[in-house]
């Protein structure tokens, strides 16, 4: 069967293989799902299925040209359209001329000609209409796929057109099972990312266990951030700077960032609160996270909490980073209640 080398994601694995074993292949389909639940991964996998030319039940061949090319990344009968390098929206150029052509021609070596549609809620609204054109319309042999973190954005009568195929959270022993193999895989990962850390950052989405285990530059900055986080809190100008640096707004990636402050901060009020034995996410940091509750106290941690959050809910919805980031270590640093 198809995908048995992924895991999680049950419920839509049985949905799919049983699309794929009836042959009943339908001419467009959503994938829909937070960034880095796997979206790609199984919309690849499916794709692969489709297109094989000696597909048993709904498992390909793995020897067609077809699935041969694809392995290789150079079947040309699959197009994968995203967004140019620097740019927020896809056109419409792109969607009506890339994907008129993909389909006017029937496919060289698969048994389905495919377009990918990555980020598809980046296709502006005369983006999406021109490729509803290409959904009331498409050819026999044809499929597109629309990969996209959010239905929000998508027009109705696209949705209406394909099928919705939704990812779901993976459990905490999925987490784990993922995590525990790559362990066994490589010995090049970064040691000090310990299960609860995996399961807490993860959140159900497989995407960023390896977005912490693979980046060895991820756990060097939360090590920093635990020596930086007192000077930050007694308002130090120059700790304040260096964490500003380590937020890195420009480049965006500073989802683990905010959340080692999040989880550090959450784990010293419930030391401050419950004693050294509670259990907590960051035990590596045990000590000084009992420090910093006690010097800093209960209540101004969890006032820290929302400033934190609220500077993370700004940078969403695309305001100015620097200034969001700057203001927030500067209430931060705030000794008094009215600060926050």
């Amino acid at each position: 069967m198809a995908f048995e080398n992924l895991l999680g994601q049950n419920e839509l694995k049985d949905k799919l293989n049983r699309v794929l074993e009836t042959g009943k292949l339908g001419h467009a389909y959503m994938f829909t799902g937070e960034r880095g639940i796997g979206k790609k991964t199984f919309a690849r996998e499916f794709v692969a299925a489709a297109m094989c030319t000696n597909r048993t039940g709904s498992k390909r061949c793995c020897r067609c040209k077809s699935c041969t090319l694809l392995e290789s990344d150079n079947n040309s009968d699959l197009l994968v359209i995203s967004a140019d390098d620097g740019k927020s929206v896809i056109s419409v150029d792109r969607i009506r001329d890339d994907i008129r052509e993909a389909v006017s021609k029937a496919p060289n070596f698969s048994a389905k000609r495919v377009v990918i549609v990555e980020q598809a809620e980046k296709m502006n609204e005369a983006a999406q209409n021109a490729l509803l054109k290409t959904f009331e319309e498409p050819p026999e042999y044809a499929m597109i796929i629309l990969l996209c973190d959010s239905l929000l954005q998508m027009l109705e009568t696209i949705k209406s057109r394909a099928v919705i195929v939704e990812l779901k959270r993976n459990t905490d022993g999925e987490i784990l099972e993922k995590y525990r193999k790559k362990r066994e895989e490589s010995t090049h990962l970064a040691q000090d990312v310990t299960p609860e850390l995996v399961c807490s950052y993860a959140d159900g989405i497989m995407g960023r266990i390896d977005e912490i285990m693979n980046d060895g530059d991820a756990m060097e900055s939360r090590k920093r951030l635990s020596e930086l986080l007192p000077g930050l809190f007694e308002g130090n100008i120059e700790v304040k700077n260096r964490v500003m640096e380590l937020i890195d707004v420009k480049s965006k990636k500073y989802d683990f960032i905010f959340f080692s402050m999040i989880s550090f901060i959450r784990d010293a009020m419930v030391l401050a609160r419950f004693g050294m034995r509670t259990k907590i996410i960051n035990a590596d940091y045990r000590d000084a996270l009992h420090a910093l509750g006690g010097s800093v106290g209960y209540y101004r941690l969890k006032d820290a909490l929302g400033v934190i959050d609220a500077c993370y809910k700004n940078l969403a919805q695309n305001a100015n980073g620097e200034l969001a980031v700057d203001n927030m270590l500067i209430k931060l640093g705030m000794r008094t209640a009215s600060g926050y």
